[in-house]
C-alpha cells in the first residue's frame, strides 16, 4: 500500500512540473507576443504619423503656393500667360453651350469606334449600370457625354439649397460616406455592399471625391449620374478638394488632361462651376448636420444658408477685402530688397493687369462679384476645419487653414440649433471613423489604404429614424493573398519613411546648419536630444525623432548621432554639372510645386514652355520666397536643358532630374 501511495505521489509531482513548465511556457509565449504586437502597433502608428504630418505640411505649401499665383499675377511680363488661373471660364465655353445639350452633338463626334457606354438623357438606371460596368473594365466615358453629363448636373445643383434637409420618414436608412480621394474601388465595394442609391436607398457623399487617387473622374460620373436619377436620394456636399487650385496638386487636374486631351480644358472649366454649386451641408430630422470639414465659434447655418455660394470658386484665393488691406501694410513697409517677409505679404496685393484698351482693371473681371470677408471665412471654417479634445476655437496652423473647434465649441453650436450630431469627414481615420466630444462628433472617411496598401480601413454610417450610427468597415486589397499584419506594417513603414527620407533631404543645407549650431567642436556628432530639436526646428513635423532616430540616422557607441548619416543613401536624380549644389537642393525642394506653375503656363498642354517664360517665373518664384539664386548660375542652366536649341524646354523632363534617389533602392532594382 506504501509503495502504491509513493509511486502516486511521484507521479503527482512530475504532472504539477510539467504544468508549471506549461504555464511557464504560455507566459513566455504570451509576453513575446504582445511585445511583439506593441513594437508593430508603434512602428504603425508612427509611420501613420509620418504621413499625416507630411500630408498637412504640403497643404501649408498649396497654401503659399496659392499666394505665389497672385503674386505672379501681381509681376509677370505677359499676365494673359497666367490669368487664367484665376478667371472665370469664358460665357461661350461653358454657359452658352452646357444650356443646351444638342450644341455638343452637333460639334463633338463620337466615332464608330468608340464601344463605350453611349448616354442619352434624362438618364435611367440603365445608364448608370452601363457606366459601372464600363469603369469596371476600366473604359473611359466619351468626352460629349462628360460634357453633357456636367452640364444637366450644374442644372441640378443650382437648384439645390446650400443646406440641403433630409428626413428619415422616407427611407428607413440613410448612408453617410466620407472622403473617396479618386479611389473608384472603395465607391464600388461600398455599392457592392450597401446597394445602389435608389428611393429606398438614399446616399449622402461628403466631399473630396477627387484627387490623390487615379479615378477622381470616373467617382464623379457616377455620383452626377446617380445625383440625375435620383436628385432627391443621393445627395452631394462640397469638400476642400473640390477646389480646382488644389486640384492642380493633388492630381485631378492632370487625370482629366490625360484621359481627354482634346476637351481636358473645357471639362475642367466646366467643373470649376459644377464644384462652386456643390452644396455645402445637410441635415438630417433637423438634428444631425453633415459638413466636410467642421465648424468655429464664429460658425452661423443662417448664413451659410443665405449666401450665394457658386461665388467662392477656390477657397485657395482669399477676398479682395482681405487682399488690399494686406496690401496697404506692404505700402507701409519700406524695402530695397524683396526679403521673404515681404515677398510672402506682397502675395496679397490687389492684381491688376493692363486691358486691351490701354486701361489698367483686375484681371478675372468675368468672375462673379468678389465674396465677403464674411463668406469666406465661414465657408473655409466648414470645409478646412478639425475637432480636437481641449476646448476653444485656434486656428489650424498644421493644415494651413480653418481651425481647430473644441467640444464647448461644438456645445454651444448644438445648443443655438437644436443639434445632436455632427458628422464630418475631411480627416483620415486608421479604422475608417472616429467618435469624439463625447459621442457629438463622428468622423467618417470612406477611403481605405489612404496612404499604402493596409495603412487604413474605410467606413461609411448607417443612420436609422432613431439616429443611432451603425458603422461598417471595409478594404480593398489588390493582393490575391490576403497580407498577414507583420507585411502590411512593414509596407506602411518602409513607404512612410522613404517620404520622410526624400523631405530631409530637401532641407539639407538649413539641417546641416541646424546640427552646426549644436556641434561646437566640429565633430559631426552630437546629443540625440540636440539632433531630435534641430530636426523639428527645420522640418516642423511633430514627429517623435528620438524614436525616429535608429531609421534615419547612425549613433556611435557614446550614444552620439552622426548627423550627416541622414543623407548617406540619398541623391538627386541626375548629376547636372550645370547647377550649384544650392540651386539643386532648391529645385528639389520646390519640384512639385514648380511642376504645378508650370503646368499652368503651359496652356496648351504640349509639356514645352519658353526659355524666357522658364526664367521669369523661376526668378519670380525664388523672388517670392525670399531665394538667394546667382542668375548665372540659372543662366547655365536654362541654356543646357534648351536640348535641340529652339527656345523650349520640356519642363517635366528636366524637373524629374531633380527628385530624390534612394541609393539603396537603386541598388536593389539594379
Amino acid at each position: 500500500m506504501g509503495n502504491i501511495t509513493g509511486t502516486m505521489g511521484c507521479s503527482s509531482s512530475v504532472a504539477d512540473r510539467r504544468s508549471e513548465k506549461v504555464i511557464r511556457a504560455a507566459i513566455l509565449i504570451q509576453n513575446w507576443y504582445r511585445f511583439t504586437m506593441a513594437r508593430l502597433e508603434m512602428r504603425r502608428r508612427y509611420s501613420l504619423s509620418i504621413f499625416q504630418s507630411i500630408e498637412y505640411a504640403d497643404e501649408q505649401d498649396q497654401l503659399q503656393l496659392s499666394n505665389f499665383f497672385t503674386f505672379m499675377l501681381d509681376h509677370y511680363t505677359h499676365p494673359d500667360s497666367v490669368s487664367h488661373i484665376f478667371t472665370s471660364p469664358s460665357v461661350s465655353q461653358v454657359v452658352d453651350e452646357g444650356l443646351r445639350l444638342t450644341e455638343f452633338e452637333r460639334k463633338i463626334d463620337v466615332p464608330d469606334s468608340y464601344y463605350g457606354p453611349r448616354l442619352s438623357f434624362p438618364l435611367t438606371i440603365e445608364d448608370a449600370n452601363a457606366l459601372l460596368h464600363a469603369f469596371r473594365n476600366e473604359q473611359l466615358l466619351h468626352a460629349r457625354y462628360v460634357l453633357q453629363l456636367l452640364c444637366e448636373t450644374r442644372k441640378v445643383l443650382k437648384e439645390m439649397p446650400n443646406i440641403t434637409h433630409l428626413s428619415t420618414s422616407y427611407s428607413k436608412e440613410i448612408t453617410v460616406c466620407g472622403d473617396l480621394h479618386g479611389n473608384l474601388d472603395d465607391l464600388l465595394l461600398i455599392f457592392y455592399k450597401n446597394g445602389l442609391p435608389s428611393e429606398q436607398n438614399c446616399y449622402v457623399f461628403n466631399g473630396d471625391f477627387v484627387d490623390r487617387g487615379k479615378n477622381s473622374m470616373e467617382i464623379l460620373i457616377i455620383l452626377f449620374a446617380f445625383l440625375l436619377i435620383y436628385p432627391n436620394d443621393l445627395h452631394l456636399n462640397r469638400g476642400n478638394h473640390e477646389d480646382y487650385m488644389m486640384n492642380l496638386r493633388y492630381g485631378f487636374t492632370k487625370e482629366v488632361s490625360k484621359k481627354y486631351k482634346d476637351h481636358g480644358k473645357q471639362i475642367l472649366c466646366l467643373l470649376r462651376d459644377v464644384f462652386s454649386w456643390l452644396p455645402l451641408a445637410t441635415i438630417i430630422d433637423s438634428k444631425v448636420l453633415i459638413l466636410h470639414g467642421g465648424i468655429s465659434d464664429t460658425t452661423d447655418l443662417d448664413f451659410l444658408n443665405a449666401l450665394e455660394r457658386n461665388k467662392l470658386k477656390s477657397l485657395m484665393r482669399p477676398p479682395k477685402s482681405v487682399r488690399d488691406r494686406q496690401d496697404q501694410v506692404n505700402e507701409r513697409t519700406p524695402t530695397t530688397r524683396p526679403s521673404k517677409h515681404i515677398a510672402n505679404q506682397n502675395v496679397a496685393g490687389k492684381t491688376r493687369c493692363i486691358s486691351s484698351s490701354g486701361s489698367t482693371e483686375p484681371s478675372g473681371s468675368n468672375l462673379p462679384s468678389d465674396p465677403t470677408l464674411k463668406e469666406w471665412k465661414q465657408i473655409l471654417d466648414i470645409l478646412w476645419s478639425d475637432p480636437r479634445s481641449q476646448n476653444g476655437c485656434t486656428p489650424n496652423k498644421r493644415r494651413g487653414g480653418g481651425c481647430y473647434f473644441g467640444p464647448d465649441v461644438t456645445a454651444k453650436l448644438f445648443e443655438r440649433y437644436n443639434l445632436k450630431m455632427l458628422i464630418r469627414s475631411h480627416e483620415f481615420k486608421p479604422e475608417g471613423y472616429e467618435i469624439s466630444h463625447d459621442g457629438k462628433v463622428i468622423t467618417i472617411f470612406s477611403a481605405s489604404n489612404y496612404y499604402e496598401e493596409g495603412s487604413n480601413r474605410g467606413a461609411y454610417i448607417k443612420l436609422n429614424p432613431e439616429l443611432i450610427p451603425r458603422f461598417v468597415q471595409y478594404r480593398v486589397s489588390k493582393y490575391t493573398r490576403r497580407q498577414n499584419l507583420q507585411e502590411r506594417v512593414g509596407t506602411i513603414e518602409s513607404s512612410a519613411l522613404k517620404s520622410l527620407r526624400e523631405k530631409i533631404y530637401a532641407h539639407r543645407s538649413e539641417l546641416t546648419s541646424a546640427f552646426a549650431q549644436y556641434d561646437l567642436n566640429g565633430t559631426g556628432k552630437i546629443s540625440i536630444n540636440d539632433w531630435a530639436a534641430a530636426m523639428e526646428s527645420v522640418l516642423r513635423l511633430e514627429l517623435p525623432w528620438r524614436m525616429l532616430r535608429s531609421q534615419l540616422a547612425q549613433m556611435n557607441a557614446d550614444g552620439e548621432v552622426d548627423f550627416m548619416s541622414c543623407f548617406y543613401d540619398l541623391k538627386i536624380g541626375q548629376p547636372i554639372k550645370e547647377v550649384q549644389p544650392a540651386l539643386v537642393e532648391t529645385l528639389c525642394r520646390y519640384r512639385k510645386d514648380l511642376e504645378i506653375i508650370f503646368n499652368v503656363i503651359d496652356k496648351d498642354h504640349s509639356g514645352l514652355i519658353s526659355l524666357e517664360e522658364f526664367s521669369q517665373t523661376w526668378r519670380l518664384f525664388t523672388s517670392h520666397l525670399g531665394i538667394d539664386v546667382y542668375d548665372e548660375s540659372l543662366d547655365k542652366l536654362v541654356l543646357s536643358i534648351d536640348y535641340n536649341k529652339d527656345g523650349h524646354i520640356d519642363f517635366n523632363e528636366f524637373l524629374e532630374a531633380f527628385h530624390v534617389v534612394h541609393r539603396l533602392e537603386k541598388k536593389a532594382n539594379s
